[in-house]
C-alpha cells in the first residue's frame, strides 16, 4: 500500500458512517405501444447519516400512521391527488436525508442507440451511471436492501457494485458495499420520492421534487446525457448554444476521465461541476453558484477543510488550467451558457490582473531610468510573455 492508498483510506474512514435506500420508478421495456410502458426510468438513493437512522424511521413511522391510514407509504397509493403529494413531501422536507436522482429518458435512449439488445445494455449504463454518481460523492456508504427481496434492477446493481467496489480496508471489509438486508421504513421514503420525479415529468402540474429538494440533492444523472437549459434567460445569440455545448462537455469529460481517481482534490473537483451542472440543467442557466454555498455543499462531502482560497487555488484554478470552462462573477460561479458569461469572467480577471500589470510596468519604467537602462527586470527569458504584453517585440 503507498502513501497515497493509505492517506485516501484515512480520508475515507475519517467520513461519517452512511447508509442509502433505493428505489425506482418505471419499467425497463421499449415497447411503447404496450399498456404500462413507461416512457422514463427514475431511480432515487435516500441517503442518511447513520447516526440519524432512529429518528427518521421513527419519523416515518408516524406519517404513516396520520397520511397513509397506517399503511406502507408508497407513491402509488397518492396517484395523481398534487395538493396530497405535496403535503407529504412537504413533511419530508423536515427529515435530514440526501438524494442522488437518475433519469433516464428510455425513448431517447431506444432512438439513439444502434443496438439491439436494449433492455441488458440499458439497465449496464443505468448501473455504471448511478454507481459512478454515488461512489463519487459517498466513497464511504452502505447499500440497504429491502428484507422482502429486490427486483431486476437491485439485483443487477448489487452485483455491479461487488465487481466494481474498490478493494478492501485492512478490516477486509469494503467501504461502499451492501449491508445485510433488513426492512426499513426509509426505504418508502425513496419510493415517494422515485414516484413524485415520475409524476412531474408526466405532468407538469405535479409538484417538482427536484426543485422542492434542490438543497439535499449530491446528484442528478440524467441518461443520455442533454444539456438542455432549465430555464432560458434571454434570448439567446448565435454563438451562446456552441459554448454551453463546449462548457457541459468539457465539464462532463473531466467527470468521466477521472471516474477512477482516488486522488481527494480530483474527486472535489468533480463533486464541484457536477454542482454546477445540475445547477445550469436543473434550476437556472443564469445563476450563479455563491462560493459560501459551494464551500458548505464540498465540505460536507470531505474531511478536507475547504476555504473560499481552497475552492479556487486547489479546485477551479486547476480545473481551468485543464481547459475547463467555469464562468465567475462577483456572484459566484457557473457553466457559461453563452457569450456574456465568458465576457464577465474576463472583465472581473482583467479588472485583477490589469492594475497588477499597469504597476509592474511602472516598476520597470522607475529601475530602467534610474539605471539608464541598462537594466531590465524583464529581461529574464521566463518573462519573455510580459515583454510581449508591453509591446517590446
Amino acid at each position: 500500500m503507498t502513501i497515497d492508498d493509505m492517506q485516501h483510506a484515512e480520508l475515507v474512514a475519517a467520513q461519517p458512517g452512511r447508509s442509502a435506500y433505493i428505489d425506482e420508478s418505471g419499467s425497463f421495456g421499449f415497447d411503447f405501444t404496450k399498456e404500462g410502458t413507461s416512457l422514463y426510468y427514475v431511480v432515487c438513493a435516500v441517503i442518511v447519516n447513520n447516526t440519524n437512522i432512529p429518528a427518521i424511521e421513527s419519523k416515518v413511522d408516524e406519517l404513516r400512521s396520520t397520511l397513509f391510514g397506517g399503511k406502507e407509504m408508497k407513491s402509488s397509493a397518492i396517484g395523481s391527488n398534487h395538493s396530497r403529494r405535496a403535503k407529504v413531501l412537504t413533511e419530508l422536507l423536515l427529515l435530514d436525508f440526501q438524494l442522488i436522482v437518475m433519469i433516464a429518458d428510455k425513448r431517447k435512449f431506444y432512438e439513439d442507440s444502434p443496438l439491439t439488445e436494449y433492455k441488458s445494455v440499458f439497465k449496464k449504463f443505468l448501473n455504471q451511471r448511478l454507481y459512478d454518481a454515488m461512489y463519487l460523492a459517498y466513497p464511504k456508504l452502505k447499500i440497504i436492501e429491502d428484507e422482502y427481496g429486490t427486483d431486476e434492477f437491485q439485483q443487477g446493481y448489487r452485483s455491479y457494485v461487488q465487481e466494481h467496489r474498490p478493494t478492501s480496508n485492512i478490516f477486509d471489509d469494503y467501504d461502499f458495499d451492501y449491508a445485510d438486508s433488513k426492512n426499513s421504513n426509509i426505504v418508502q421514503i425513496a419510493d415517494i420520492m422515485a414516484g413524485s420525479v415520475m409524476q412531474h415529468l408526466l405532468d407538469s402540474g405535479a409538484p417538482d421534487v427536484l426543485r422542492i429538494f434542490q438543497g439535499r440533492i449530491a446528484d442528478v444523472v440524467k441518461f443520455p446525457d442533454d444539456y438542455e437549459i432549465y430555464k432560458p434567460s434571454t434570448k439567446p445569440t448565435e454563438h451562446d448554444n456552441a459554448i454551453y455545448q463546449l462548457a457541459c462537455k468539457c465539464a462532463t469529460d473531466y467527470i468521466n476521465e477521472n471516474r477512477n481517481s482516488e486522488d481527494e482534490e480530483i474527486r472535489l473537483r468533480s463533486l464541484f461541476l457536477r454542482l454546477l451542472l445540475y445547477n445550469v440543467r436543473m434550476y437556472s442557466s443564469s445563476r450563479y453558484v455563491h462560493s459560501g454555498e459551494i464551500v458548505q455543499e464540498l465540505s460536507r462531502l470531505t474531511e478536507k477543510r475547504v476555504t473560499k482560497d481552497f475552492l479556487y487555488r486547489r479546485i477551479i484554478a486547476p480545473l481551468r488550467d485543464d481547459g475547463v470552462l467555469i464562468a465567475s462573477s462577483a456572484h459566484g460561479y457557473k457553466i457559461p451558457t453563452r457569450a456574456a458569461d465568458i465576457a464577465t469572467y474576463v472583465n472581473q480577471t482583467a479588472s485583477v490582473v490589469g492594475p497588477m500589470l499597469s504597476r509592474i510596468e511602472k516598476c520597470r519604467s522607475q529601475i530602467q531610468k534610474a539605471t539608464d537602462s541598462q537594466l531590465d527586470i524583464l529581461d529574464d527569458p521566463a518573462l519573455t510573455g510580459y515583454r510581449r504584453f508591453f509591446g517590446d517585440y
